[in-house]
């Protein structure tokens, strides 16, 4: 039967009017449901719910219109071919003649060729309606990274109806020193916005963070593209402010998420000049009246308004962040003095000291802040947070970073670090791709987003650890030609390596040659080595080893010192233990680094000096102190795996992991030293300890 036939068929017998009918009849429906879902408060997902139903009946409507409509038809005699009643025929014949014209598809007998085609667009569009529903219950119920694991499920993913974005406060007061109290106004209604659970904050920050490192093709439409097309809030804040009679007023609007619908405009607060926050306190409880309606209001982030100036100095702070610039813990330090109940520039300055490895200084000051801090939920879990690191405690440190990563999952660092305390901290490298994915990659420009480079190379480390090469390189190969990139180069090669690329792992060392500086191509090469070793293929490794003995050589006298660490430890990896002990005796010599001690007390058992790598040992054993996360315990470990001493090494490196040592892309599995122990049970029993 032609299609045409059908069709004209189909229009006979009205199968289009009743089509029609349930079409227009859903049309109308979904027009009524959105007129009436906000007066009677019915929740946004109403119409995905209303839409699922729609879909799903429409199938069984086109199946009941055959057989209420159609089949009644047929069996009064209007078949197909003519409008003729047939002739009678006796049981045996009708059977026989059924048979004849009947065709059996999928164990269905159709008999007739209207029937046949009518339930073949049946079935089409059955999977048409069954496809759009599974579309629409992805987007609208499946979160990214809801999968769970074992131990520590993986973070959310921002639900696109719980995303608050609060704009930059316009500044109309012609005063330019009234510019602070427009970030104070944001930061105050964010805080109050995340403390009371109503939503997740997307900050102007946030919004300059992808603005900034977006494609310029990409960027043309503005903050306003960026959050319809990437961030997708569900409701938006903006303000202004401005000076009446002597007195300062602030005014703010709720819209929606196209900025073309006002949801609700506040009455202006006022308040003296020279104190903003009366105004920004009052704002936003109304702010957080509207948006939590009847549910109770929570404590903040801080306990009171802080002091102004102390604020203006955070502000200023937090411009200049940085691990080393002095001037950064200076203001914080100014602000604490100004107003000694500001918490924020406390845990700041307690984050500053850990990240210069000042270990000791950053326990002393949360010590402090800890007995000054009250029963507030988000104070409470920052502090938490930092006593689980200081403590080596990373099942503790990963589970707290969780709660403050929650509030603010947008943030490019927040993600990065995320990442890095999943795979580095408990080795879930399971959990790396959700959190990944929580953030989209898309339009990014690479050359100015350190954060997305260094999030590529986690997700790149937790591929290849998950034995899924193929992925880690197409994810990386992309940027391995771009200047810098370091880290992305480190991960390329690994995975080439991995997959046995030789040819790939000598073009990539040719173009850091060429593109970087002679330190990188060095530290690269002996790492390629090294990788090669651990796969099982030594003759590779010793070439490598060999090229960087032979470069560092000939340019002994213009390398840097980092660079002259490498010949020693190339001399280490090609098994000559004699000029390596002689290079780290000088090293050690001259700056009496620990580190070295391990390296010398295996070359010298390898030679045979017994009692001086007993010596070696026992200085090593000799140089604990606090806060060294298992580093001791760790060379220890690798002194006895190169003794092959089993037992010995595995409980080493047991302690080592349960003081905190990180599972960095240089240890554990990766340590040439115990290569021989990483198919045994209780190294696996290490590698999960913290899971």
């Amino acid at each position: 039967m032609k299609i045409k036939d059908f069709f004209n068929e189909c229009h006979e017998k009205e199968v289009f009017k009743n089509l029609s009918i349930y079409l227009v009849s859903s049309w109308l429906l979904l027009q009524v449901l959105s007129v009436l879902r906000e007066p009677f408060g019915l929740p946004k997902l109403a119409m995905t719910y209303l839409l699922l139903v729609l879909l799903i009946g429409f199938p069984f409507y086109v199946y009941l219109i055959w057989k209420f409509r159609l089949k009644p038809l047929k069996d009064h005699g209007m078949e197909e071919a003519s409008g003729a009643r047939p002739r009678k025929a006796s049981a045996k014949s009708a059977i026989e003649l059924n048979k004849k014209n009947s065709k059996t598809i999928l164990g269905f007998r159709f008999r007739s060729n209207f029937q046949r085609m009518y339930f073949t667009f049946l079935l089409v569009i059955s999977m048409i309606a069954l496809l759009s529903a599974s579309l629409i219950v992805r987007a609208n119920f499946v979160e990214p990274g809801e999968t769970a694991v074992a131990g520590i499920p993986l973070l959310n993913t921002p639900e696109e109806g719980n995303k608050i974005a609060v704009l930059k406060f316009e500044n109309n007061t012609l005063n330019d020193k009234l510019d602070v109290v427009g970030k104070m106004a944001v930061d105050w209604i964010m805080h109050g916005i995340t403390q009371n659970k109503v939503g997740q904050v997307i900050s102007p920050k946030i919004i300059e963070d992808y603005s900034s490192v977006m494609l310029a093709s990409k960027n043309t439409a503005g903050d306003q593209g960026i959050l319809k097309d990437y961030l997708k809030p569900s409701k938006i804040i903006n303000g202004t402010y401005y000076l009446s009679k002597g007195s300062l007023l602030v005014q703010c609007s709720i819209v929606d998420n196209t900025m073309s619908k006002t949801l609700i405009s506040f009455e202006p607060v006022t308040c003296d000049p020279n104190a903003p926050l009366d105004c920004i306190e009052a704002l936003k409880q109304r702010i957080l009246g509207y948006l939590v309606m009847e549910n109770e209001s929570e404590i903040g982030f801080e306990e009171t308004p802080p002091n102004f100036e102390a604020y203006q100095l955070l502000l200023e702070a937090h411009t200049k962040y940085s691990n080393i610039d002095p001037e950064y813990l200076t203001l914080l330090n100014e602000a604490i003095a100004i107003d000694p109940n500001y918490f924020e520039p406390k845990v700041d300055r307690i984050e500053y000291y850990y990240n210069q490895d000042q270990f000791a200084v950053a326990d002393s000051l949360h010590h402090l802040l800890a007995k000054e801090t009250s029963n507030n939920k988000r104070q409470m879990n920052l502090l938490n947070f930092y006593d689980a690191l200081l403590k080596g405690n990373n099942r503790n440190a990963y589970t707290y970073f969780k709660e403050e990563y929650n509030i603010e999952p947008f943030n490019l660092e927040n993600n990065s670090g995320a990442m890095v305390l999943a795979m580095q901290f408990v080795n879930k490298p399971e959990d790396v791709e959700g959190i990944y994915n929580a953030l989209s990659m898309k339009d990014m420009d690479f050359q100015k987003c350190r954060s997305c480079e260094f999030r590529n190379y986690i997700m790149a480390l937790a591929y290849i650890e998950l034995k899924e090469m193929d992925k880690a390189i197409e994810l990386l190969e992309p940027f391995s030609r771009l200047k810098g990139n370091e880290w992305v180069k480190e991960a390329l090669l690994r995975a080439y390596v991995v997959n046995g690329n030789k040819n790939a792992v000598d073009d990539l060392l040719a173009s850091i040659k060429l593109n970087n500086t002679s330190e990188r191509w060095h530290a690269f090469t002996l790492f390629s080595g090294k990788e090669f070793f651990i796969q099982g293929k030594s003759d590779f490794a010793s070439l490598y080893y060999n090229q960087v003995i032979k470069s560092l050589e000939e340019n002994w006298n213009s390398i840097s010192d980092e660079e002259r660490e490498l010949l020693p430890l190339a001399y280490y990896y090609l098994g000559n233990y004699r000029k390596a002990e002689q290079l780290y005796e000088a090293l050690y010599e001259k700056s009496d680094a620990i580190n070295y001690l391990p390296y010398l007390a295996i070359a010298s058992m390898k030679l045979g000096a017994s009692e001086k790598a007993q010596r070696y040992l026992s200085k090593l054993d000799a140089s604990r102190t606090n806060f060294q996360f298992g580093w001791v315990d760790y060379g220890m470990a690798q002194y006895y795996a190169a003794a092959g001493n089993e037992k010995e090494a595995m409980d080493y490196l047991l302690k080592a992991v349960a003081s905190g040592k990180r599972y960095t892309p240089s240890a554990f599995q990766y340590d040439i030293h115990f290569q021989p122990y990483i198919q045994t049970q209780i190294f696996d029993r290490v590698m999960k300890f913290w899971q």
